[in-house]
């Protein structure tokens, strides 16, 4: 019996024994995605598996941060993801630190609130994606684009931008609507955020449109806070106290009007002026209400940042992805507001539902 016939003879034994040693399993392959980033950079993203997500909020001391954290929580809950919440305590150094720690965490996908968007523009567009994370940013646009419009607040080297309710434009639509309903000499008074904001910055953009358009109406004062109540409070005592013959306020967030309103009760003047504000918070939906203040903007930081993470889920199952979106999900067209209704007045403010306390 020659060596092939001692072969063939085994062989046939061992098959009929169950004695054939099995070859060992080769490991499954990690299924992935490919995503484009934008000028020819793509970021392989695990579709098999959930993904693990790192949210980065620029705070979280007030219900304006709570609500866009209570919205990328219920988001990843919804879809299996775990997430990680890191406080950005409203400085830029604590918040690249975190970003830049972040990058050797085995991250999947980042949703950024940047404090400062120049700051974290390289480590989000160049060094996140060089990991193979794949970032979307979220109401305020780095890379110096936080005062463009539409598509252009997208940063290559991340996924999407997802926001539109915090540029100038959008803000000029609640001075733009001061100056249509009161004509003529008006005196203003403006209580907004930090100098170095960069929100604050888009505010000031918008108040300058607002000038350039309305000559007669004088901004004959400007109080500067943190965007807390208290700090509110505490400026717009002597700024009521020294313009008794003001007619018209505008602010840059709720929160301030709400430190505005007593002390314009108190001085009597109430009755006498308009405030013009932006935000829609909780108090603020029932100011319009009562007639305390006469219009508001809506600002959705919830729906932002589920839609944020939702863009990550579109992007997982390889679906296509807008660069700019909306608050609510749909994309973002310069020109037109950012969610409807944006305006609200005490004619349509029943329907709105807040999302901010």
């Amino acid at each position: 019996m020659n060596y092939r016939t001692k072969f063939k003879t085994g062989l046939a034994a061992a098959l009929l024994t169950g004695t054939l040693f099995a070859m060992p399993a080769l490991p499954a392959l990690a299924q992935t995605v490919t995503v484009d980033v934008g000028e020819g950079k793509t970021v392989e993203l695990a579709k098999d598996r959930p993904l693990k997500i790192a949210f980065f909020s620029e705070g979280a001391n007030n219900s304006a941060m709570q609500a866009s954290i209570d919205g990328a929580t219920e988001a990843a809950k919804k879809l299996g993801w775990k997430i990680d919440v890191f406080d950005g305590k409203f400085d830029p150094v604590t918040q690249i630190n975190q970003l830049q720690n972040a990058l050797t965490r085995d991250y999947d996908a980042w949703v950024l609130k940047a404090v400062e968007g120049n700051i974290m523009c390289d480590v989000a567009t160049k060094d996140a994606p060089a990991k193979n994370i794949v970032v979307v940013t979220a109401v305020l646009s780095i890379c110096g684009r936080g005062s463009n419009e539409g598509e252009a607040l997208w940063s290559p080297g991340t996924l999407a931008y997802v926001g539109g309710a915090e540029t100038p434009l959008a803000f000029f639509q609640v001075l733009d609507r001061m100056g249509k309903e009161n004509p003529g000499p008006q005196k203003l008074g403006v209580i907004t955020g930090p100098e170095l904001n960069p929100i604050t910055k888009n505010h000031e953009a918008a108040l300058e449109l607002f000038k350039k358009k309305y000559p007669d109406v004088q901004v004959v004062a400007i109080a500067r806070t943190d965007y807390s109540t208290p700090s509110a409070l505490e400026k717009a005592g002597p700024m009521v106290q020294a313009n008794p013959d003001m007619t018209l306020y505008y602010t840059a967030f709720s929160n301030l009007s709400k430190g505005l309103v007593p002390v314009l009760e108190e001085a009597g003047k109430l009755d006498k002026v308009k405030i013009y504000d932006n935000g829609a918070t909780a108090w603020a939906v029932q100011a319009l209400k009562d007639g305390k203040i006469a219009v508001s903007s809506a600002n959705r930081l919830k729906s932002n940042a589920y839609n944020a993470v939702m863009a990550l889920a579109k992007a997982q199952k390889g679906e296509n992805v807008a660069r700019a979106i909306g608050d609510l999900g749909e994309p973002l067209v310069q020109g037109q507001p950012p969610t409807k209704p944006y305006l609200l007045d005490r004619s349509n403010v029943d329907a709105f539902k807040p999302e901010i306390e």
